[in-house]
């Protein structure tokens, strides 16, 4: 009987030795530094510093947002934030907490731009309880104040945010082309949305004079900041199919010899397109 159960057990060995060689060889774990061929270069993970303008110290919870795609970071209790979330090339975004006036700007992400970003922020100056007899629009932004200034002049073209709000569905390039004079889209074979002037094709020296498409690109400010695309050989070539209208509470653009004077800059004669983003 005990011969008969060492067979046995050999015959198990043996088979389970076959089924083993048939196996497929197990892949090696990887070795820890393989994660290293995945990481971001450096230049992705450039720093912002948020700080107080009155009493320099950390802002945290700043709610800095990408208004091209809607991605957002908080800066930390130390006031800071990698913009890794950026995309690269840069981004234009919104720095906004309650109890600061929002900003804008333009951030470049290369590897050409590395050094952190420090921006100060400044408290809201809470204006005094007035008592409203109409239904317009009342701002505390002095921007957005600015705005309904120039609107009741009379010069430029203008979109209020009770307007913006009924195309808040809508491309922000649909948007500025069906109430701006003066400017037409123009669309790229990758699925960007220029806007080109209508009044003049080319910009530039003479030697523009041959072109045979649209190039005349206005100049586009955000609250008050120049807008230049980001890892475009043309800054003034800015993609209009990843903005939102949503972000925006008004907008005006200038064609011509109206163009106010803090925004007569370079290439101006190509049209000056003023975006001003929601007081929220």
């Amino acid at each position: 009987m005990t011969k008969q159960l060492a067979v046995v057990a050999l015959s198990l060995a043996l088979h389970a030795s076959v089924l083993h060689s048939q196996q497929p060889p197990a892949s090696p774990p990887p070795h820890p530094r393989d994660s290293s061929a995945l990481a971001l270069p450096k230049y992705r993970y450039r720093l912002l510093g948020v700080y107080d303008e009155n009493t320099g110290e950390p802002i945290p919870g700043v709610d800095v947002v990408d208004l091209l795609n809607g991605n957002k970071m908080v800066t930390s209790p130390s006031g800071a934030v990698s913009l890794i979330f950026l995309p690269d090339g840069g981004s234009l975004i919104r720095l906004r907490k309650l109890g600061y006036d929002l900003q804008t700007m333009t951030v470049a992400i290369s590897p050409a731009d590395t050094e952190p970003i420090t921006v100060v922020m400044a408290p809201t100056v809470m204006l005094p309880t007035v008592v409203v007899k109409d239904s317009s629009q009342q701002y505390i932004s002095p921007a957005l104040r600015g705005f309904e200034q120039r609107k009741a002049a009379g010069l430029g073209h203008f979109i209020d945010e009770a307007e913006m709000r009924k195309d808040d569905n809508w491309t922000m390039a649909n948007v500025l082309t069906s109430h701006f004079a003066g400017v037409q889209q123009s669309l790229s074979p990758t699925g960007q949305v220029y806007l080109v002037s209508t009044r003049k094709m080319c910009s530039g020296p003479a030697l523009m004079s041959k072109c045979q498409a649209p190039v005349c690109y206005p100049n586009v400010y955000v609250d008050g900041a120049r807008f230049l695309a980001p890892a475009s050989a043309n800054p003034n070539r800015v993609d209009f199919s990843t903005i939102n209208p949503s972000d925006f509470a008004a907008a005006e653009f200038y064609s011509g010899a109206d163009v106010p004077a803090e925004y007569s800059g370079t290439n101006a004669d190509c049209g000056v397109l003023l975006l001003w983003t929601r007081e929220r």
